[in-house]
């Protein structure tokens, strides 16, 4: 037998290593989409402060921000897009900064296939990357709401209750159809591949020449490039691979008022 030539203490302790990380995930996940919905519950209790003080038109505009958050953060993904946004927008920042900085100028790429890029050049096309994942990011996930409806509808299972939930095995299924079968999502893939490889020959050619200074905002722009890589890689494996970070989705309204299918 396989399993008795593994000792007992290391297999004791690789499942107790591994049910920790699965409960970190779980928390991790919960926590992101806890800090999401912070917007929608401070609108909600805006509204019922206006409404205390009869100011009708800043209730309903309260009211209605209150409910495009919530309708937002109880949508699957919705801690990915999240963060997707802000590390692209941290990495735009980076880049429109390293655009303007005297530093900038006097980098010089020496390696042959760098120079004929050149530094400027190469963060034009790291911030199109940026955006391109600030598009795909809400777009998924968008993507994947359509196709839980379209699941629903053929389970006829159409929620229309006050409050449900969506079963955990139609959001996992949703997902994984949406990632493997979606044209967008697999160009998406190749150009996530990429914006890595970019990043990558970007901090390469910067550590690379006397005239960069890897801290400069040129630096930090590379090195947000690849984090976002790993952010969606990491979402990815976890939504796919772990069955506990894909959980039931808890709506508060007729699925029907979160927007067409």
């Amino acid at each position: 037998h396989f399993g008795s030539r593994i000792p007992v203490g290391l297999s004791a302790g690789a499942c107790l290593s591994a049910y920790t990380l699965l409960a970190a995930m779980i928390y991790i996940f919960n926590g992101a989409k806890s800090l999401c919905a912070l917007p929608g519950q401070a609108c909600s209790e805006c509204g019922k402060c206006c409404a205390s003080v009869n100011c009708g038109p800043i209730k309903d505009c309260c009211d209605s921000s209150s409910k495009s958050c919530t309708q937002f953060t109880e949508k699957p993904l919705s801690s990915f897009v999240i963060l997707a946004w802000i590390c692209s927008l941290v990495e735009l920042w980076f880049c429109y900064s390293a655009m303007s900085e005297p530093a900038t100028k006097s980098c010089v790429f020496t390696d042959s296939t760098g120079a004929s890029v050149g530094i400027e050049n190469w963060i034009y096309v790291q911030m199109g990357f940026a955006i391109l994942n600030m598009i795909f990011a809400p777009w998924f996930q968008h993507q994947v709401w359509e196709q839980i409806h379209r699941d629903l509808v053929d389970k006829q299972s159409v929620l229309s209750g006050p409050s449900t939930s969506v079963p955990k095995e139609v959001v996992s299924g949703a997902f994984k159809q949406v990632l493997l079968y979606d044209i967008g999502v697999l160009f998406y893939f190749f150009a996530l591949i990429a914006s890595f490889v970019w990043s990558w020959m970007g901090g390469g050619w910067i550590h690379g020449s006397a005239s960069c200074n890897v801290d400069d905002n040129a630096g930090w722009a590379y090195y947000m490039g690849l984090c976002f890589f790993w952010l969606a890689s990491f979402y990815s494996f976890c939504w796919y691979c772990c069955p506990c970070c894909t959980s039931s989705v808890q709506i508060s309204a007729p699925i029907q008022s979160y927007g067409p299918a």
